[in-house]
């Protein structure tokens, strides 16, 4: 007995040396992006309990954790709770820890209300993992109340000292002295302070609020009433055990607006995940360990989280080893403070026809400059109405020469160059504006759609891998009366269905994108609504697709002050398929001249849609701002905005100088002279007794386009034209008329 006694002491003193040892064995761990994700593997409620009766099940646990670890390759495990429970703790926490030292991954702990029943306390706990190799858990504030609260910074892959996510951790304690407050404590103020100061000082360092994940043991009371909300995902499968009082955790997460998710155990037959309004996202682990407490019916395993690099946005999934589960992407609304900007912008190819690689960059370089992160470009394939098939890059599947130039190539590899990710439009045909939507006939489109797909997937997909990131199905459906009737309804669900299984299939990394129009001439923001609502009922989209509407301001189908009554009704619909992304697609143009559109009316569109989207893009930067293409002034005013959140102050320009009218046949020639100023000047308004009948905008290189015809001015009759200069935010500057009577 002495000899046994003996033997365990000389482990525990060799243990004890090993672990002083290991710091100069491992080094300081420091948490960053490698590539564009950084992931974490939550483990939960493993419940370690000492005795032979037990072995075989924290065996079982054991085994679990690093087999999942190898599989998922996480950056950092997190343990939210009951981990440790009984009696002989330290040999608990010693084999609790191995999976992590085994595969050198960078481990935190938060505890649980059954840790306190263990024969070490929170404190004898925390001194045992702060000489643990891997361990990143540390008290990072004495005075507040617990153990373990503390921050976890993870740094960007080019930059380790700029804050790219933060991690909050926090003790959720266990019972509460008075009785009469409920069976479960509650995280207390002293915590919640200490978290409001901790954002502040972060977000001051950084300049901007830093997007971050918190995680604890015990859910806060919101769990229970998320849970019965119907676009929840996963098992919801017991009541939700919560503290009675709510010490108002969840609501400094949602004013600071940093905290995006929160991630608890506790309930073992719960693992759901749902996302009120797009918030805040409230979810639970899945249960670890394999020792139960109660009857427990779901099998045991781990949530995994993605974060992406520079983006307000996580994936997550359930990961057991029999498989992946409830996939879901979570991407926060916009806020107030973060004023809104457009993040991507459609590219068409007549626009590149003739660009050479230099043009490329250039453009490029002017969208990175504006924030742009996503380009669109497409289609790749299109049917016009003499049925005749082009593509803009070498495929089979055309009747018509291909463009000279690979312009799907040359996009693809400038864009990888430059750093930004690429939507491929698939094909289109332009019998779809007739709006006689034959089954049979849009089938057969969705099936060429496919071999669209899969043609760009053998040419492209391993050389631009990085690049190519999703696929944009061009089709725009609109309320049109067709679509109110059931049969209509369901093939559109059956065309969509047709590329969204081949596509998750062939390409699972690549989201799907739909850009619908809206007209309130057709029908009313709810009954469009419901149209969709009853598409995401049936079709496949998978999480992380993205359903970005247009705004149709600029086409006339919405006036800017119905954007919140119809992106508002859509927003409830999105919220049934758990998710699904909500983008808005602002136009910058006017469809009367196509021509750009102010850029105060712009800003205002994306500014109203903000409180129902997550991100905005435009159709379309390079068409109608690009400084390479139109006026730079439109380009230097939205990068002031950009940068600030405030438009210039532009006054309006000064008056043309001079009409000549000229008449020949039945048409009005219009010349004019520019004023000496012509700064601030971005194109030109005519007017015919009142009424615009054009627009003449200045193209990049300042070309005064002084010059119109009027070819309905209808002979024998006298009219008053009107000559006025614009500014890039619409400011006009005085009216110069001339008196014209044609003969």
């Amino acid at each position: 007995m002495k000899l046994k006694l003996r033997i365990k002491s000389l482990e525990f003193i060799l243990l004890f040396v090993a672990l002083i040892l290991s710091k100069n064995v491992y080094p300081q761990t420091i948490l960053k992006f490698n590539k564009d994700r950084f992931r974490i593997m939550q483990f939960t409620d493993l419940h370690w309990t000492s005795g032979k009766e037990y072995k075989e099940y924290n065996d079982s646990t054991v085994f679990l954790m690093e087999n999942l670890i190898r599989m998922e390759q996480p950056d950092l495990v997190i343990i939210t709770g009951d981990i440790v429970i009984s009696k002989d703790a330290l040999e608990g926490w010693k084999q609790i820890i191995q999976p992590m030292i085994h595969t050198k991954t960078p481990f935190a702990v938060t505890f649980g209300n059954h840790d306190v029943e263990a024969d070490m306390s929170k404190s004898q706990v925390m001194e045992f993992l702060k000489n643990t190799p891997y361990n990143m858990t540390y008290d990072a504030d004495k005075d507040i109340d617990g153990y373990g609260n503390c921050t976890l910074r993870i740094g960007s892959s080019d930059d380790e000292k700029n804050d790219n996510w933060i991690i909050y951790l926090f003790d959720s304690h266990s019972y509460p002295e008075d009785k009469t407050l409920g069976t479960y404590d509650w995280i207390k103020n002293s915590q919640i302070q200490w978290y409001r100061q901790q954002s502040k000082t972060v977000t001051r360092k950084n300049g901007k609020i830093v997007p971050s994940l918190a995680f604890f043991h015990i859910p806060t009371p919101e769990y229970e009433i998320a849970r019965h909300l119907d676009y929840t995902l996963g098992n919801k499968s017991e009541q939700v055990c919560s503290p009675v009082l709510n010490s108002g955790l969840i609501t400094s997460f949602i004013e600071n607006k940093d905290v995006m998710g929160t991630f608890v155990g506790h309930d073992h037959n719960n693992d759901y995940i749902v996302a009120p309004e797009r918030k805040i996202c409230l979810a639970y682990g899945r249960k670890t360990g394999y020792v139960s407490a109660y009857k427990e019916i779901l099998e045991r395993g781990a949530r995994v989280i993605d974060l992406y690099e520079n983006e307000r946005r996580f994936d997550t999934y359930i990961r057991t080893l029999s498989g992946k589960f409830f996939d879901y992407t979570f991407e926060q609304k916009l806020t107030a403070d973060n004023y809104p900007t457009s993040q991507g912008t459609f590219i068409q190819d007549h626009l590149v026809a003739n660009w050479n690689d230099a043009q490329w960059q250039k453009e490029l370089k002017a969208l990175k400059e504006a924030g742009m992160q996503y380009l669109i470009f497409g289609p790749t394939l299109h049917t016009g109405k003499d049925n005749v098939i082009k593509s803009p890059y070498p495929s089979n599947l055309t009747t018509k020469k291909n463009a000279e130039k690979d312009l799907v190539e040359m996009c693809l590899r400038n864009t990888q160059k430059a750093g930004l990710k690429v939507f491929l439009g698939l094909n289109f045909h332009e019998r779809w504006w007739k709006g006689n939507y034959d089954e049979d006939w849009l089938l057969q489109q969705m099936e060429i759609g496919n071999r669209v797909a899969d043609e760009l997937i053998e040419k492209y997909k391993k050389r631009y891998g990085k690049t190519m990131y999703g696929w944009y199905w061009v089709w725009e459906v609109a309320n049109i009366d067709q679509l109110s009737q059931k049969e209509y309804k369901d093939a559109l669900v059956n065309a969509l269905n047709i590329n969204l299984k081949h596509l998750h299939a062939v390409t699972p990394d690549m989201p799907f994108m739909l850009c619908p129009f809206m007209n309130y001439r057709i029908g009313t923001a709810k009954e469009y609504a419901q149209l969709w609502e009853y598409v995401f009922s049936k079709a496949h989209f998978q999480s992380g697709d993205i359903f970005a509407p247009q705004d149709c301001v600029g086409a006339g189908g919405l006036n800017k002050e119905m954007i919140p009554e119809w992106f508002g009704e859509l927003n409830h619909a999105v919220n049934t398929k758990p998710g699904l992304l909500f983008w808005s697609d602002a136009e910058t143009f006017d469809q009367q001249f196509w021509v750009p559109a102010p850029l105060n009316r712009f800003v205002e569109q994306m500014r109203l849609a903000s409180p129902y989207v997550s991100k905005i893009i435009t159709f379309a930067y390079s068409h109608y701002y690009s400084p390479n293409i139109v006026n730079e002034q439109y380009h230097k005013a939205y990068l002031q905005y950009f940068k600030n959140g405030q438009l210039p102050d532009i006054l309006p320009p000064p008056a043309v100088s001079e009409i000549i009218v000229k008449t020949e046949r039945e048409d009005t020639y219009l010349e004019w002279k520019a004023p000496d100023d012509t700064s601030t000047i971005t194109g030109y308004y005519i007017y015919r007794d009142g009424e615009l009948i054009g627009n003449r905008p200045l193209d990049s290189k300042n070309k005064y386009k002084n010059e119109f015809i009027d070819k309905k001015s209808m002979k024998g009759r006298k009219h008053l034209y009107e000559i006025s200069a614009y500014n890039c935010m619409g400011g006009e500057s005085a009216k110069l008329n001339a008196q014209d009577a044609t003969n």
